[in-house]
């Protein structure tokens, strides 16, 4: 049978009610102006610090003091002298680390910037959104002058798509001529880098690539069906979204589905040899393309009952209203035509999700957390986490899933200068966690306080979701 690709949930929803309380708290931490690193100087005492420079390496009992919404210094706390007037925040038997980037999200589907919000609770810092508007601009430049509460957005324009698009809501592009003109309507409108989707023709392809290139704009997006996906390779695109098209380089020759489409595909649960996957990771990383995996999103297609389940999560009381009913018609629809045969299939296309993200990680290709929210079942913010366990799940270390999430977006974003990593001069983006990611990644949860800019947004309990 046919399963088909999880869709995504209407665009430009509202922000839902049942939030207004955790937002209510958060707001009152926050209170007066947004502006960076105001309130004078902060300091971390004796806290053990990952600064991410390293996988693996933790600094213990450090002080970290934060001026002028920057990271002044970084030491043992016996060698450190606080500045008159700083404010000191316990970190004993706690754990420093960078803010972390959820490098794939859909912010089109709010209408509200308090879903931002959620995303700074859950120590998201920096968000790249997928598919553009003139409001999420706005958004984007509210946040960076301190007016709006919420993490760096760079965002690509409105998604390029080819004649007909795959979704109506995609710009169609029927030529080069055609792909020329939007990529430069993109880049003079002030958008941060182009979106390429699954329709688009070879000739469009290489012609959005050439116009981005021209205007200094970076290519991320899918393999269209009709591009050779080495002809990908060999191009200039910067970023591939979920492990899309590799099915073309790993399915193994036994695969009943060889000779055409089918549903596996896009989960990459037909048979795939493993020597080709090798070979696929060697090529991706030969060709500086990045990968964000996305596997949550894929992972959430389980045993109806499963799903079912999943919709009594407590944080989905954040999720709009029109948004969670689609989430559970897609579970009813999707779950519903699961039988035992397919079932085995999306089991083996996780084994196969996880052995490319390995193979691609040991290859030294690029990876990313990113988590396509909000598809079904990934909330705003909450999502990164589930994220993370899965790149751990995948067979990634939590150090390197940590790097996926810190580390690795500011290397591929060119912002390594400014976040990342703990280190003096980087902006002071932080999350102070009860217990160390590097024991078990859940601990990306515990979450006690964030920084944002150099303004400390403490109280646990304002920065988590209710039980019900």
């Amino acid at each position: 049978m046919e399963v088909p690709e999880s869709p995504r949930a209407r665009r430009r929803t509202g922000f839902p009610g049942a939030a207004v309380g955790l937002l209510i708290l958060l707001a009152a931490a926050c209170e007066g102006p947004v502006g960076v690193g105001e309130g004078g100087p902060i300091a971390f005492v004796g806290v053990d610090v990952i600064p991410m420079t390293e996988d693996g390496l933790v600094l213990h009992d450090q002080t970290v003091l934060v001026e002028d919404g920057r990271i002044a210094s970084v030491g043992p706390r016996s060698e450190q002298t606080l500045p008159d007037g700083a404010r000191e925040i316990d970190g004993e038997g706690r754990t420093l680390i960078p803010g972390l980037a959820d490098m794939h999200v859909h912010l089109e589907y709010f209408e509200d910037p308090d879903v931002l919000r959620l995303f700074v609770a859950n120590g998201v810092t920096l968000v790249r959104n997928m598919d553009g508007r003139p409001y999420l601009l706005e958004w984007r430049d509210s946040v960076a002058g301190g007016e709006l509460l919420g993490p760096t957005i760079v965002t690509a324009g409105p998604i390029l798509d080819g004649d007909p698009p795959l979704r109506d809501d995609n710009l169609a592009i029927g030529n080069a001529a055609e792909a020329d003109s939007i990529v430069s309507a993109q880049a003079a409108t002030g958008y941060d880098f182009v979106k390429l989707y699954t329709n688009l023709s070879r000739e469009a392809y290489d012609a959005a690539l050439a116009a981005a290139a021209r205007h200094g704009l970076p290519v991320a997006g899918h393999a269209p069906s009709d591009v050779p996906f080495g002809a990908v390779l060999s191009g200039s695109q910067r970023s591939l979204e979920h492990l899309d098209g590799y099915d073309a380089l790993i399915e193994s020759d036994d695969s009943p589905f060889r000779d055409g489409w089918h549903w596996t595909k896009l989960y990459l649960a037909m048979p795939a040899d493993s020597a080709r996957i090798e070979g696929a990771a060697e090529r991706t990383a030969a060709a500086d393309l990045w990968n964000v995996p996305t596997l949550a999103v894929k992972d959430a297609l389980v045993a109806h009952d499963e799903m079912m389940a999943r919709l009594d999560d407590p944080t989905f009381v954040y999720v709009p209203p029109d948004v969670r009913e689609y989430w559970e018609s897609h579970t009813h629809e999707a779950g519903g035509r699961l039988g035992p045969d397919d079932l085995d299939l999306l089991a083996a296309g996780r084994r196969n999700r996880g052995a490319l993200v390995r193979a691609l990680h040991r290859h030294g290709a690029g990876l990313l957390a990113g988590t396509d929210t909000p598809n079904p079942f990934l909330v705003p913010g909450f999502s990164l986490h589930e994220e993370l366990a899965s790149l751990v799940t995948a067979g990634l270390a939590p150090s390197e899933a940590l790097a996926a999430a810190t580390r690795e977006p500011a290397r591929f974003l060119e912002m390594s200068d400014e976040r990342g990593t703990i280190e003096p001069g980087k902006r002071a983006d932080l999350v102070l966690l009860e217990a160390s990611p590097l024991d078990d990644i859940a601990n990306t949860r515990s979450i006690a306080g964030v920084m944002l800019g150099g303004r400390w947004l403490p109280d646990p309990e304002s920065l988590r979701p209710p039980t019900r």
